[in-house]
Parts: structure tokens; C-alpha cells; sequence
């Protein structure tokens, strides 16, 4: 039976991730600030680096979700500390004990249109992993380095199989209806990430399938629904944020992310399967 350690699993995402590795069979350890009812939880600083060697001693895969997830609680500095000192910490120490599956939690944020503090827009539509990362702000420059990180240590030792999962916004099941009538009472509440989202359980599955498939080298991949929180044409509400890019590619059109997830399909087999409409008609 695999071991897997979670970082961050007592989180909004860390969760459903803890919740699916149990339901296909794997033993689990969270490490986290906070306790978690469903797997045993160390409770370990992983911005030192003797924490984290000992809690990553004996586990078989990494899924690093532990982060400030956002910048608006910190100072700059204390998230930009925080989120490139403990993915270093646990790439160097998953190096050293032979720990060579490690899925990471990117974010849509490295392209730098969320928490941007000058207006930017996308050179394309839709945004794949070419896609320039412009962000600016500390939490988004934190995870331009998560990748980099990852790249230097597949570097280090090309056995290791390291996957940045770009994540865009994370919606549990229960938090749809909120969500969605704050995004339909004024569209540009979720123009800072173009209405984009990924469902929970959706996530939950990129991690799995990020240390089964474990493909040698580093790879960062984008993870989102295919459609937008929005009723209206993802065209329409770029015209209406004024942030229509130079380019849209002609088969763009409809309701769709503007996110293309293609790169997952190939390199771990994931696809979206939810959809704020599926959740919804089943509530």
C-alpha cells in the first residue's frame, strides 16, 4: 500500500485530496497546522527543513498542498517566505530520502491576472502552458518559483516524476449556490480569473492521478472546469472587463474556461468531470 503525505490536507482543497486517496486505498499522513478528522495529522513546520525531513522519512509520494493560499492576509513577504521556503524544503528533502513522486499545488494565479496591481491581459484565448506567467504579486510569483523549484530538482535527478498542478479556483460542492449568485449578481466579481473554477472532487482527482501516472521529469499542467461560473459567452464577458486578448483561437467560443486543460489529459490522463450545472441539478 502506497503512503502518501499530504501537506495542507486539513485545507479547503486538502480535504477532498485526503478523501479520495482513502476511498482508492492508500495509507495517508496529513502535516498541517490544524487537525484533520480523517487521517492522522503531524503537526510540523515545513519552512524548516528538519521538520520536514522527518516527516517525509518512510512515505512513498508528496502531494505538497500546505501555502498561504492567497495575499490577502500576510504581508508580501511573510507569503512569499512561506510558499518558496516550504516547497524548497520538501523538494530537497523528497530528493535526498528518495521520495521521487511529487505532485505541487501551482495555481492559475502564475499568469498573473489575479491580485494583479496593474491591469493586464491575456495574449490568447485559450491559455495553455506556452502562455507567458506575468504575475506580480507575491502569492503569484510564489508559485512561479514552486515550478521552478520543481524543474531544478527533476534536473537534479530525472527519476524524479514532479507535477505542478496549475489549480484555478477551487470550489467544494456545498459552496456552488454562494458562489454562483455573488458571480451572477455582478459579473465582474470573478473577472480577476475570467470565471474560471474547478470543482473540488475534480482537484482531488489531478492529485491522484498526478503520483499514479508519476511521468518522469517536471511537468506543470493547468486544472479547470470546462465552462465558466457564468450563463453568458466567455467572449461576451472579456468585452464587457475590457480584457479581450489579441488572439482568441477560432473553435473558442461559448461558455468555455478560458483554461485549456489538454496538457493534463496527455500527461496524467485527467479530464474535468463536474460542471456548475451538474452540481447544481443534483442539490
Amino acid at each position: 500500500m502506497m503512503h502518501v503525505l499530504v501537506t495542507g490536507g486539513s485545507g479547503k482543497a486538502g480535504r477532498w485530496v485526503i478523501a479520495d486517496l482513502l476511498n482508492h486505498g492508500y495509507r495517508v499522513t496529513n502535516v498541517d497546522l490544524r487537525p484533520s478528522h480523517q487521517a492522522h495529522t503531524f503537526y510540523a513546520d515545513l519552512t524548516d527543513l528538519g521538520q520536514t525531513f522527518g516527516v517525509l522519512e518512510g512515505k512513498d509520494a508528496i502531494i505538497h498542498l500546505a501555502a498561504i493560499p492567497w495575499p490577502g492576509e500576510h504581508p508580501p513577504e511573510v507569503v512569499y517566505r512561506v510558499n518558496t521556503l516550504s516547497t524548497f524544503n520538501v523538494l530537497q528533502a523528497a530528493c535526498v530520502l528518495g521520495v521521487r513522486t511529487v505532485a505541487l499545488a501551482s495555481s492559475e494565479s502564475t499568469l498573473g491576472f489575479p491580485f494583479a496591481f496593474r491591469p493586464i491581459r491575456p495574449e490568447r484565448l485559450p491559455i495553455d502552458e506556452t502562455h507567458p506567467l506575468l504575475a506580480q504579486d507575491a502569492y503569484g510569483l510564489s508559485k512561479i518559483v514552486l515550478e521552478e523549484l520543481g524543474r531544478g530538482f527533476a534536473r537534479r535527478d530525472p527519476r524524479m516524476s514532479i507535477i505542478a498542478l496549475r489549480f484555478s479556483y477551487i470550489l467544494p460542492p456545498d459552496d456552488y449556490a454562494a458562489e454562483l449568485k455573488r458571480a451572477w449578481d455582478d459579473p465582474l466579481n470573478n473577472a480577476f480569473n475570467f470565471w474560471a473554477y474547478v470543482d473540488a472532487r475534480d482537484a482531488a482527482r489531478a492529485c491522484r492521478l498526478a503520483i499514479e501516472r508519476r511521468p518522469e521529469g517536471f511537468h506543470a499542467i493547468y486544472i479547470a472546469a470546462r465552462d465558466t461560473l457564468m450563463r453568458e459567452p466567455t467572449l461576451d464577458l472579456l468585452k464587457r472587463a475590457d480584457a479581450m486578448p489579441a488572439t482568441v483561437a477560432p473553435h473558442f467560443g461559448g461558455r468555455a474556461s478560458p483554461l485549456d486543460c489538454t496538457r493534463a489529459a496527455q500527461v496524467i490522463g485527467w479530464e474535468p468531470e463536474y460542471t456548475w450545472e451538474i452540481v447544481v441539478g443534483s442539490l
